[in-house]
């Protein structure tokens, strides 16, 4: 298998870094986080690159913290 990257972002919105705490921050990271495990485990089991893309949205769609498809 050729090796391979994902790449994902929490979105385009404005988060005020005065708004932004500790626990938030690691909410923010742990959903950007399972994204990639999410596509990732596609990919390692042979699926398409459009299956990991569609297996990591979703989990972002998922999230209340991302505004995927929203926003």
């Amino acid at each position: 298998m050729q090796p391979y990257s994902l790449v994902i972002h929490g979105g385009a919105g404005t988060i005020l870094k005065e708004d932004m705490t500790p626990e938030l921050e690691k909410a923010y990271m742990e959903g950007l986080d399972e994204a990639l495990r999410a596509g990732f485990a596609v990919l390692e089991e042979g699926g398409t690159a459009t299956n990991a893309v569609k297996a990591a949205v979703v989990v972002l769609e998922d999230n209340l913290l991302f505004n995927a498809g929203g926003g």
